[in-house]
């Protein structure tokens, strides 16, 4: 099934494809993306960690989140289809970052496994348009 980019359908859908993904322990926070200039506007969506293990996440933004990463849309697709690695979204400033930087490197830690390349590949292939 395909759902619109970063709809509450499309997040239901990442959800399944990210179960059981954890990541290093020292994980734990809300990290919230923001995805500037999309077709239909901005969006935000959010994840929450403990000790490696994603407890939840959805649509919107979370009070005083840990960490915000903000890419536009289509840097945030290029990252999700593989074609833009976050670290290199990181290192180049296309992907900015506010708030603690631990959860930062955690998040490029758990990123740049094979697992979640692979995941992240059927995400991709998610988006209805």
């Amino acid at each position: 099934m395909t759902a619109q980019w970063l709809s509450g359908e499309w997040l239901a859908e990442v959800a399944v494809e990210v179960d059981g993904v954890s990541g290093p322990p020292t994980l734990t926070g809300s990290v919230v993306v923001e995805v500037t200039g999309g077709p239909d506007g901005d969006a935000s969506i959010h994840a929450v960690f403990a000790e490696g293990h994603l407890v939840g996440s959805g649509a919107g933004s979370v009070p005083s989140p840990d960490v915000t990463l903000t890419l536009t849309d289509a840097d945030a697709r290029a990252v999700v289809a593989g074609g833009l690695d976050p670290s290199v979204a990181f290192m180049q400033g296309r992907m900015k970052v506010a708030g603690a930087m631990g959860p930062v490197i955690d998040l490029l830690a758990l990123a740049a496994t094979d697992e979640v390349r692979a995941r992240r590949a059927r995400i991709a292939e998610l988006d209805g348009r």
